[in-house]
């Protein structure tokens, strides 16, 4: 039987409640029901995207925290977005990548134009992808399962509603699954991982099928830096960021340079690649990424900024968004400051 089926009436969802209950208490790192149960949706997602090949002939890299959580469980925190990348000259139609990049960014108004098509094609891709999920979930007899394409997003963001069983009451989570997708960003080099569900590593569960998926996650020395220069870039444009969900980033840092997840001073080619797309492609007030490979990388917020990005970690431990005590937020932040003086001494 498979775990989807107890989504198909009341009486077995009540069941589903139950068992979902059973499976936080069995569980390695006692995961809550809520958490055990989103994820049930973010694999099953995921095996549609890839294994049934919703995506398309795009090349589209998995990357992001949940990346980072389920196919190097490289940090130990609950992600339950999913963050994706579509290939931008694939999205461009280009035939050549070397004359459609150089194109692209000989001038402002070059780049303008690139963004604007980009952003066009990236709706009617969704939109698309949208009807496909919505046609598979027909298929599902699940009452309320539906994606919807956030129409503030400019196709970016794609929502996919469940029948929840479960809920918290400090719920720092979101009640739906988000995708995120990026149609100016690299959707390669990637490399191929299985991943499964948290319920799957509970022995008392093993009769009940449960979702897994092979998916083309983004390059390790790619996804550090991504997260490097994500925060070369909360720490130095001139808008504030938005604080809400925005400690993650400096946690995941930490994570992938305690577990040496990829090495900072050793990927020259991926440290090159990110900021030249992000240059380009993500232009932001105040951010220069290119100090990052001249010896001036700014990992760390001023004061003002970091006390509020502190306050939204510790709400993410309220919100019980970890499967284990993270380490103090003032470690997370020197282990940070060591490798940014680090990055920036070699560069110098």
């Amino acid at each position: 039987m498979s775990i989807l089926d107890f989504y198909t009436s009341p009486e077995k969802r009540d069941e589903l409640q139950s068992l979902l209950t059973l499976a936080s208490q069995k569980h390695p790192d006692g995961l809550a029901p809520n958490f055990l149960e989103k994820d049930i949706w973010v694999t099953e997602i995921l095996r549609l995207l890839f294994d049934k090949n919703l995506l398309g002939d795009m090349s589209v890299a998995f990357k992001g925290g949940t990346a980072l959580s389920k196919c190097w469980k490289a940090i130990e925190r609950f992600s339950e977005d999913i963050d994706l990348s579509i290939h931008w000259a694939d999205l461009a139609e280009a035939e050549d990548e070397a004359q459609a990049w150089a194109k692209s960014v000989q001038s402002r108004s070059q780049q303008d134009k690139f963004r604007k098509t980009q952003q066009t094609r990236l709706i009617t891709w969704s939109e698309r992808l949208v009807e496909k999920l919505n046609k598979r979930f027909e298929e599902y007899g699940i009452d309320e399962l539906k994606a919807e394409l956030d129409i503030d997003s400019k196709g970016e963001k794609v929502n996919v509603h469940f029948p929840r069983v479960t809920a918290n009451d400090n719920d720092y989570q979101l009640d739906y699954v988000l995708l995120e997708f990026g149609g100016r960003n690299r959707g390669r080099p990637t490399k191929s991982h299985r991943v499964t569900s948290y319920l799957s590593e509970i022995n008392e569960l093993s009769v009940i099928e449960c979702p897994e998926a092979n998916v083309q996650a983004y390059d390790a020395d790619y996804i550090l830096w991504e997260k490097l220069t994500a925060l070369h870039q909360f720490s130095t444009q001139e808008r504030e960021p938005k604080l809400n969900r925005l400690a993650r980033h400096w946690y995941d840092v930490y994570c992938l340079l305690k577990t040496q997840f990829a090495d900072p001073l050793a990927s020259e080619q991926a440290m090159h690649d990110v900021i030249e797309m992000k240059s380009h492609r993500w232009a932001e007030k105040g951010v220069d990424y290119y100090l990052a490979s001249s010896g001036a990388i700014k990992l760390i917020p001023d004061d003002d900024r970091l006390e509020g990005i502190a306050c939204d970690h510790q709400d993410a431990v309220d919100g019980g968004m970890f499967f284990s005590e993270p380490d103090d937020f003032d470690a997370i932040i020197e282990r940070i400051r060591e490798t940014q003086d680090a990055i920036n001494a070699s560069r110098a």
